[in-house]
């Protein structure tokens, strides 16, 4: 993570490591510039990093943070296509086509297969006298999917200026079909996917996280580092450097301008452009109380943080019956039961086996900050033994829930993380799932805007479009279309990824 040796003067600074920002670096020195990645933690990869731990056995297991799967990765579908324009080879492996995600609810399981016409018959087979209100969902899936520039790879549709899908909530959507309690526990039950409850999440967010998923799910094999990587190689391959242990503490401006940064030792680097890849929070902190328009400012100060996470990592054994596909274990018929979690009983669970060997587990869960209260002002307190007894508590509820609903599978608990790790090693100040929640509150018309009152100033990350690895990736070309032209970036993203060139 040194810089390179040529130490170029660099024209654009990018402030964070993770997909976003090592997307919007590699696009731009595609074109000519010389970025400059600065990250503040000791290795690359934002939520894409990894981190490893003895297990009891004394095998070394290297688990992930943030990487369990993604979509859209079949050929000629947009992440298959963003990866292959970055000029990057990423190991892959297919979900189970019949059965990507098992969606176990007290009222019985369903199978959501590859395809979104397949979960519409899937769904007919649930609730079979609800054909027009899944007709009617899916249609909407699929055009919201269609509106969205980027998510389409389409510079000529409406879908940024169409208020109903920033404004219309998918429970909205699902009360205007007459959707059943059944059909809307089979609409929802992914919501886990960008971490906001039904009644606060646009339709811009639910259609192409959920749609993404559906339609071209994949293991990464070799977890993040698989990803972060030949990111890394490839940035360097075209002249733009990398510098861990960066921590930027202020955005430098003359003028109307931006012209460079202030790193924490007091190092002024200079640059004609700086692209903050942070939480919309952190890179406010960074910037002057201007850079953004009062209002906006203060409505993202209130917008709230998607709830905490909670996740416990392992080794599976008898895992042969679940392999192939994720399996969401909600304790409740109503999905938005993951938004209330609580101390004592079986947790909501989202359980992930990546292929490899020996079989690692993840369960992600859902925790309340609030119950961190106590060490907020602490680096992570691994060794205070209130701390331990805590996390040992919520440990035991999610393996209550596994020993419930994955009969025969048995969990060794390596580790378990909670919303403080993400505060300490993501920068997620509320220790958020995806960091601030994608709601209407922070999405369409009162999102984060890309472009500051700066020249040459720009905000990009998960908290400024749909959260996750794909959603992430699309806000680091996005911002890097601010700069070279939207149109322009997409049309030649769509020419140049053409399955047959």
């Amino acid at each position: 993570m040194t810089p390179n040796t040529e130490h170029r003067t660099p024209n654009v600074i990018v402030v964070g490591s993770g997909i976003s920002g090592l997307s919007a670096a590699i696009v731009l020195a595609l074109h000519g510039r010389r970025p400059l990645v600065l990250e503040a933690h000791n290795i690359a990869g934002g939520c894409m990093q990894m981190f490893a731990r003895r297990a009891p056995g004394g095998e070394l297991c290297r688990f992930d943070t943030g990487v369990h799967y993604v979509g859209s990765l079949y050929p000629g579908q947009l992440m298959w296509r963003l990866f292959r324009y970055l000029g990057i080879d990423v190991p892959t492996q297919p979900l189970r086509r019949e059965c990507l995600d098992r969606i176990s609810l007290p009222g019985g399981d369903f199978k959501v297969p590859v395809g979104w016409d397949a979960v519409g018959a899937a769904m007919r087979g649930q609730c079979p006298a609800e054909g027009a209100a899944i007709d009617g969902y899916i249609a909407t899936m699929k055009r919201v999917e269609g509106s969205l520039n980027w998510h389409a790879l389409d510079p000529d549709v409406e879908g940024a200026y169409d208020r109903e899908l920033y404004d219309l909530t998918i429970d909205g959507l699902l009360q205007r079909l007459g959707a059943s309690p059944r059909l809307r526990s089979l609409a929802l039950a992914q919501s886990s996917l960008y971490g906001a409850p039904a009644d606060r999440t646009p339709l811009a967010i639910h259609a192409p996280v959920v749609g993404s998923a559906i339609e071209g799910p994949h293991y990464v094999v070799g977890g993040g580092d698989a990803i972060t990587k030949p990111l890394v190689a490839r940035l360097r391959e075209l002249g733009g450097e990398l510098r861990a242990r960066a921590d930027v503490a202020r955005v430098l401006v003359e003028g109307g301008r931006v012209s460079g940064v202030e790193l924490a030792d007091g190092e002024v680097l200079h640059a004609d452009e700086v692209i903050l890849a942070l939480h919309p929070h952190a890179a406010a902190r960074l910037m002057p109380d201007d850079a953004w328009r009062s209002e906006l400012r203060r409505r993202l100060e209130r917008a709230p943080e998607c709830v905490g996470l909670f996740c416990v990592y392992g080794i599976a054994q008898g895992h042969e019956a679940y392999a192939g596909s994720n399996h969401y274990l909600l304790r409740d018929d109503d999905p938005d039961c993951f938004y209330r979690p609580g101390l004592d009983g079986p947790a909501d669970a989202i359980v992930n086996l990546p292929p490899g060997n020996p079989q690692l587990i993840s369960a992600m869960s859902s925790a309340r900050m609030e119950w961190f209260d106590k060490w907020q002002g602490t680096h992570t307190p691994r060794k205070d033994p209130e701390y331990r007894a805590l996390k040992q508590r919520l440990t035991d509820n999610v393996l209550a829930m596994i020993a419930q609903r994955m009969p025969g599978l048995r969990v060794t608990v390596v580790e378990s993380a909670t919303p403080l790790t993400l505060r300490d090693y993501a920068r997620y100040p509320g220790g958020g799932i995806y960091g601030l929640e994608p709601g209407i509150d922070a999405q369409g018309r009162n999102g984060v805007r890309r472009r500051t009152r700066y020249a040459g100033l720009y905000v990009t990350g998960a908290g400024t479009g749909t959260p996750g690895i794909l959603g992430a990736c699309v806000t680091g070309f996005a911002v890097a279309g601010s700069i070279l032209g939207t149109q322009a970036l997409i049309r030649e993203v769509r020419t140049a990824t053409d399955p047959t060139a």
